[in-house]
């Protein structure tokens, strides 16, 4: 309940008091006195012991002067001083008194107020008051259902539902919450937002992601939808709606919610909105790989504003770290370990006090960087040290997603010490805790929510149109009746003195040719109707024939990412079976032959999950497929460790499917046999490049400087199997194929481009 203006300080408040007499606005300026040292720090007592004399002098006064409404706002003040005390008791005891004497008085409507307030005053993540705070929710519930004031009811049933969230009463407050979004409906409440925003709160912490996303998505599009939403409330739901879409996976998706909503946090200069918003678009740059505009934002982050608190140091360490873990930087990122430590160490002693149930999953979403680094270094022993660290954690806190990354340490670890079988085990365990977050159903929800909301802003600028052409209209009738009236008053007197001229004849005559072109004007209007008619028709036909083309595309185009999903996955089960095979083999040329057919599984896995990623499901860009494929086979065959880079100098050509799976095995074969063949102990480089000539054909070639082929080599006689398979599919790219000997070996295949989009020539880079 707002009842004062509070930003004066105490010297305008002094002079206020003495200008006044012993009424109500003496009432008035003792209660600002009152809050303004009630509002100074809660350390120092006497601030509080002060606050409640200038409200004693309120209460008194207003006993004096018979104002009981004045008197139950200075006991509502002084109750307040107490809780700030944590003197419950005697608050308890003021506020129990002030709803007392509206419940003798059968003023039902006043005393829910305050039992509203009373509860609002307690804080939800103190556990000695969440019981006295559900009492005053439900107390006002009640009290509100005997009224007729059906927003109040509604919203103080969505007050318990929050109490009952706090306590952990999740199923109970679903419910509750359904039915005040169907109360809401029923009144059009323009702010229903709110209501949708606790729904989410409830799905999250129940881990029903794609119910949270649904939600927070009708969140948005409600709040949207309100012409009279402030940028605040907008700010924080475009970041509340992004973080679920990160939650499911769709970081590409999420990226536009949360520019948006930095964009509004720094027009209300909301520091806490704008470093959630930037820092989860610097993760989602990170996921689709838009590093050098993740980097940007990093950096000028920091100067819209330049002090950060604890929890945005965090994130903006943990943003720095995981660049460099994407960027192949590890001795930058092995400098940045020390500072890490020391800023989540400080926010790891934080998490118990911590009022946001969300905390500790945030916690663990930025430490990941840490220890990605180390698995990206193969330092399993440090990697095990913070697995254990991250175990101490409230894991009751923890979300599914959250359980998900600390058990793929775990996994990384037993696969790095030989634990297969646990390995492969932890690994399926984490594939059914990831295929348990999604499910097709949910998704064709969030597109049709996602197209509603489209839609609410189609109809916008279309109303906005529609409004401007009625101004238009209604102006351009202005003027054709102006001039009609001009023309209808030359003509009457021209008329009037030709009648009076040529007499009765005359006027006849006039009144004939008048006649025939009021007939011509009516048959002429009764035409342009009936276009404007047909206009319209057909108009509206486009509109439903462009709507039924644009659902059918999506929908193909969600079926063949599904196919892509699939087979997908079914490659992957394909690698797990060989690489659970080869540990039960003894003999190394058979194990050699199970590694050299998972490589070529997964060059075409790769393909399919990029295809599954993309918005456009035919295509796949060269650049990027060759680089995730160097950056597997290097980590398949610890090149690292044996001294061989890598190089690359790449086109972004687009390759329909048809194309970049021969490419992409004739590809793995090279640099394979690159790999196990050409290098000693002192290792070496391989130099990969892909150019597209301005005939749309496609030149590429693996060159190693290694030990070169055998001086009696000669192709045509050469029968080994992977020889044999990059000469069968450069046939079947229609191209050419080569090998020989250049101070290591030069393999080059030229095919020509099918369905070619050339986007940018590659420039030379080094990444491993």
């Amino acid at each position: 309940m707002s009842l004062f203006a509070y930003a004066q300080d105490f010297k305008t408040l002094t002079t206020e008091l003495n200008k006044t007499k012993k009424d109500t606005n003496r009432i008035v300026a003792l209660i600002k006195l009152g809050r303004h040292f009630k509002e100074k720090p809660v350390w120092d007592l006497k601030n509080l012991d002060t606050a409640r004399t200038y409200f004693n002098s309120a209460i008194t006064l207003s006993q004096a002067i018979g104002s009981t409404d004045f008197l139950h706002r200075a006991l509502f003040e002084k109750a307040l001083t107490f809780i700030e005390q944590e003197d419950f008791k005697v608050a308890d005891s003021l506020f129990n008194q002030i709803t007392g004497y509206y419940h003798k008085t059968s003023n039902y409507s006043k005393e829910a107020e305050y039992w509203t307030l009373y509860g609002n005053n307690l804080s939800f993540n103190d556990k000695r008051l969440l019981a006295t705070r559900a009492k005053c929710y439900n107390k006002a519930y009640e009290l509100y259902k005997k009224g007729t004031d059906r927003l109040k009811i509604a919203d103080a049933l969505g007050k318990i539902a929050d109490a009952d969230l706090n306590e952990g009463r999740l199923d109970k407050a679903e419910k509750e919450m359904l039915i005040v979004i169907q109360d809401y409906k029923a009144m059009k409440f323009p702010r229903i937002y709110y209501g949708y925003y606790l729904l989410a709160e409830v799905y999250s912490r129940k881990d029903q992601l794609q119910k949270e996303l649904l939600t927070r998505i009708e969140c948005i599009n409600s709040c949207d939808a309100d012409v009279r939403r402030s940028d605040y409330d907008a700010s924080f739901f475009n970041i509340a709606v992004a973080l679920s879409y990160r939650k499911n996976n769709k970081d590409s998706v999420a990226l536009p919610y949360f520019i948006k909503g930095a964009e509004l946090a720094l027009k209300i200069r909301n520091q806490n909105y704008y470093y959630s918003a930037i820092d989860g678009a610097i993760g989602c740059c990170i996921t689709i790989k838009k590093y050098r505009t993740a980097l940007t934002y990093l950096s000028e982050t920091p100067k819209k504003f330049p002090s950060q608190t604890l929890g945005e140091q965090s994130k903006y360490v943990a943003r720095k770290m995981q660049l460099y873990n994407f960027l192949n930087r590890n001795e930058e990122a092995e400098k940045q370990v020390p500072a890490f430590r020391k800023v989540f160490g400080k926010l790891y002693g934080t998490l118990n006090d911590d009022p946001l149930f969300y905390a500790v999953d945030r916690f663990v979403e930025n430490y990941d960087a840490l220890p990605q680094h180390f698995i990206q270094t193969k330092q399993w022993t440090k990697l095990s040290d913070e697995l254990k660290y991250l175990q101490t954690l409230p894991l009751k806190r923890l979300s599914t997603p959250s359980r998900i990354i600390i058990f793929g340490y775990k996994y990384k670890i037993d696969s790095a010490e030989g634990n297969f079988d646990v390995a492969l085990k932890g690994f399926q365990y984490m594939r059914r805790m990831k295929d348990s977050l999604t499910n097709a159903a949910t998704v064709k929800q969030i597109n049709e929510l996602e197209a509603n909301y489209n839609s609410i802003k189609k109809d916008k600028t279309i109303q906005s149109l529609n409004n401007n052409a009625q101004i238009q209209k209604g102006k351009l009738e202005k003027v054709n009746r102006q001039r009609n009236i001009t023309f209808a008053g030359v003509l009457i007197s021209v008329v009037f003195a030709v009648v009076i001229y040529i007499a009765y004849r005359g006027k006849q005559r006039s009144n004939v040719r008048l006649q025939i072109k009021q007939q011509e004007i009516d048959r002429q209007n009764h035409i342009l109707s009936a276009l404007l008619s047909e206009k319209e028709k057909l108009l509206a036909d486009k509109d439903d024939l462009l709507k039924r083309q644009e659902d059918l595309l999506i929908e193909k185009e969600w079926l063949l990412r599904e196919v892509h999903h699939r087979v997908k996955n079914n490659l992957q089960i394909v690698m797990s079976l060989l690489y659970t095979q080869s540990a039960y083999l003894q003999n190394t040329d058979a194990i050699e032959a199970i590694q050299d057919s998972r490589n070529r599984v997964q060059a075409i896995s790769i393909i399919h999950q990029k295809l599954y990623n993309k918005s456009n499901v035919a295509t796949i860009v060269m650049a990027d497929y060759i680089n995730d494929l160097a950056r597997y086979l290097n980590t398949s065959y610890d090149c690292n460790r044996r001294r061989i880079k890598f190089r690359e100098e790449l086109d972004a050509v687009s390759l329909d499917i048809s194309q970049a799976v021969p490419m992409g095995l004739i590809l793995n074969e090279a640099i394979t046999n690159s790999i196990k063949y050409a290098f000693d102990q002192d290792g070496g480089e391989i130099f990969i490049k892909a150019l597209l000539s301005p005939l749309d054909t496609i030149t590429l070639s693996v060159t190693d400087n290694g030990k070169g082929l055998p001086p009696d080599f000669e192709l045509a006689e050469t029968s080994s199997l992977g020889m044999e398979m990059m000469k069968a599919l450069s046939k079947q790219l229609g191209g050419s194929f080569d090998i020989k000997s250049n101070r290591g070996v030069v393999v080059t295949i030229q095919f020509k481009v099918e369905k070619s989009s050339a986007v940018l020539p590659g420039s030379e880079v080094s990444l491993l």
